[in-house]
């Protein structure tokens, strides 16, 4: 009934507004909002809430798997460099459900990992540039000249990791050379990446300087509300993208290692990490940015975002990282079920109730364009 109570009132509302508008001369196609939520506080709340600290703890992640790189290509212990691995993953999905300003620039968010990858592009250009031994491939600077697929964390996968999971690096011979020289190559280079992702944060410029000065003659945004708009419906296509593309193949039929192999970073057991750590970027980006917090009759909306991701992460806690055997459990596929179900009620409810109550419109329907 309190819902009912609301949609008349907006409808009322609606009517009232289009009454002024034959009324009174219109200020202009693209007039800034006048009222409702404070649409300017989104775009810069997000970036120094939630962009520029994902972007510093992706680099500190970074720094680290540079590191331990080093340590299993002298010889050293290589189960630090798994878990470096697995934390920069974590870390990247973190930030990348942005999808926007300094990730959007530059092909930013490929170069850091190229997903979604269905025609396995990665494995191909990867496997040849192996085979070949490209000496180019080994200079951090040359490297950001070629494909994307090449340069991020999916192809240092593919170049450090075997079929079983097992690290390559350190291996001995002409390859295991190569091998370790490219994956150095490859942490500078996303590590270069990360950091003009930060400079751009902090000193905006392309995409993000559009998004946060909206304004007469902005290309991207005239309104503060369309800036905030772009940047829910980029988080609306993450989550679109993780649901569809990442967990419901893990639920279908046929074989489990052709399932989990559907999945990116399968390979390096590191897939329920980066499910996690986009999962969590979700929330912490829609909270960051006070999306629900700026209606009164969307607070709810919010708590119940962290209470359903924060069930989603505790479920996928209990799934092994090796997703072959995890799909061959019934309990553990049962888990990766409930986040699906989790994903699919938390879509309804923020491009859904959360979009109506913030007058985004649009079909939020992911990956259009992308």
């Amino acid at each position: 009934m309190r819902e009912r109570h609301h949609r008349v009132r907006r409808r009322l509302s609606a009517a009232l507004a289009l009454g002024l508008a034959m009324a009174v001369p219109f200020a202009g196609a693209h007039a800034q909002d006048t009222a409702g939520p404070d649409y300017a506080r989104f775009v810069p709340a997000l970036v120094e809430g939630y962009a520029a600290p994902a972007t510093a703890a992706l680099g500190a992640r970074l720094q680290l798997l540079g590191t331990e790189i080093d340590t299993a290509c002298e010889g050293g212990a290589r189960d630090g460099f798994a878990e470096a691995f697995r934390a920069a993953v974590a870390a990247q999905a973190h930030l990348a459900v942005l999808r926007a300003g300094a990730l959007a620039d530059d092909n930013r968010l490929e170069r850091l990992a190229f997903i979604p990858d269905g025609r396995g592009v990665v494995r191909r250009q990867v496997t040849r540039l192996i085979a070949a031994r490209e000496e180019s491939a080994l200079d951090a600077q040359s490297l950001r000249g070629k494909s994307v697929a090449l340069q991020g964390l999916t192809a240092l996968e593919w170049a450090a990791f075997d079929g079983d999971g097992d690290v390559l690096l350190g291996e001995t011979g002409e390859e295991g050379a190569y091998r370790c020289a490219y994956a150095r190559a490859l942490a500078v280079r996303m590590t270069a990446t990360t950091a003009e992702v930060a400079r751009t944060f902090a000193e905006p410029s392309g995409q993000t300087a559009l998004l946060l000065s909206a304004g007469p003659g902005n290309a991207l945004a005239v309104t503060h509300k369309e800036a905030a708009g772009h940047v829910f419906n980029a988080l609306m296509t993450s989550l679109e993208l993780v649901r569809d593309q990442m967990v419901a193949p893990l639920l279908g039929d046929g074989l489990a290692s052709v399932r989990a192999a559907r999945v990116p970073f399968s390979r390096s057991r590191s897939s329920i990490a980066y499910l996690s750590g986009a999962i969590r970027g979700l929330n912490d980006a829609i909270q960051a940015a006070g999306f629900a917090a700026a209606v009164d009759d969307a607070a709810w909306i919010g708590n119940t975002l962290a209470f359903e991701t924060d069930n989603a992460g505790r479920a996928l806690d209990a799934v092994p990282a090796d997703l072959e055997a995890a799909l061959a459990d019934d309990e553990a596929s049962g888990r990766l079920a409930y986040v699906h179900t989790i994903l699919t009620g938390l879509r309804a409810t923020l491009a859904g109730e959360l979009a109506g109550h913030l007058d985004f419109r649009g079909g939020f329907n992911a990956l259009d364009g992308d």
